[in-house]
């Protein structure tokens, strides 16, 4: 049976001198690592409206550290991506090569971790409970709700998004464009107005676990295997850190608060040439909607884009055609 052959950075785009053997997509990965490691944009290094051209030494410069990088992961760690642009740079143009004494005071001590571990299982039931309990939840057929999507500078752009069981739409209004991004149940699918934006596998699967969640499905069908690892803080609260596995082996790491059981913080990773491109999820704010809490403030990070989802309103068990999710034929 024949390998199928995967397209490198070398054959798809021009001038590439360094990442020739790497994956084409991981392409806007790898940047956005390296703008969020340095604190800087594309045009750091790049000439604008044309990549391709090396006329800043900027850009002579990353390919340099960018070659360091590799031979220090080949020669130290066995090719394993150990050392990133983020470990010397930590979000500055120049690495630091002293340390930061403000560090110590910032530090937040891991909390004492409990004599018995917590059962997974009492984790998720505490959550279900959290959020309204089986009851009410089951009460659910169907929601449409109405939403502002609000991005880094302050824009707003209006969100509307339909559910039904596994099902989610999310269509996001903006001057230059209508986006719909969907999960039918089997697959998912964005487009922007009448054109087809093609879905890497981890942003398929991204798109497929919103729809989860926010189902509230129980996370024993979403996820294949649940373990509880250790107790931990975020922003004071203390956090149970559970560790999930689907069934085709993708792997999070899902944060619940230790006091009133709702879950805070969902992270996913994609493994690069220059270490994991992280996916991050905050549900904040829960708001009763109908028998059922829902977070109506959700934060999305990756490095360099970020996004925050309020909700303004919810309707509940309106009828909505299993159509509606389907992708547009053309």
């Amino acid at each position: 049976m024949q390998t199928k052959q995967v397209e490198t950075a070398g054959q798809r785009f021009k001038n590439i001198k360094v990442l020739n053997d790497m994956p084409a997509d991981q392409m806007g990965k790898v940047m956005n690592l390296m703008s969020a490691s340095l604190g800087v944009n594309c045009n750091f290094c790049h000439v604008e409206n044309d990549f391709a051209k090396d006329d800043k030494e900027e850009k002579q410069a990353a390919r340099q550290m960018i070659t360091m990088t590799f031979a220090l992961n080949k020669n130290y760690f066995d090719n394993r991506p150990e050392i990133s642009c983020n470990t010397c740079h930590g979000g500055k143009t120049h690495p630091q090569n002293a340390p930061n004494l403000n560090a110590i005071a910032m530090a937040q001590e891991r909390p004492k971790q409990p004599a018995t571990k917590p059962l997974v299982d009492a984790i998720l039931e505490k959550y279900t409970q959290a959020v309204g309990g089986k009851e009410n939840l089951a009460k659910i057929n169907s929601r449409v709700v109405t939403a502002s999507r609000v991005e880094p500078n302050g824009k707003t752009e209006t969100e509307e998004i339909s559910q039904k069981g596994n099902k989610i739409l999310i269509v996001t209004k903006y001057p230059q464009a209508v986006v719909s991004e969907a999960f039918d149940g089997t697959n998912a699918w964005k487009r922007a107005n009448a054109d087809d934006i093609k879905l890497k596998t981890d942003e398929a699967e991204q798109i497929k676990r919103n729809a989860q969640i926010f189902a509230f499905n129980d996370l024993k069908t979403v996820y294949s295997k649940l373990e509880y690892r250790f107790t931990d803080k975020i922003d004071g609260r203390e956090v149970y850190l559970v560790n999930a596995t689907t069934a085709d082996n993708q792997r999070e790491r899902l944060y619940f608060d230790a006091a009133n059981g709702l879950l805070i913080r969902r992270v996913s990773s994609v493994p690069t040439v220059l270490g994991n491109f992280q996916y991050q999820v905050d549900y904040t704010e829960y708001k009763d909607f109908g028998g059922v809490k829902l977070p109506a403030t959700v934060r999305h990070t990756m490095p360099n884009v970020s996004w925050t989802r309020k909700i303004l309103e919810v309707k509940n068990n309106g009828a909505i055609d299993d159509a509606k999710f389907n992708a547009p034929k053309k």
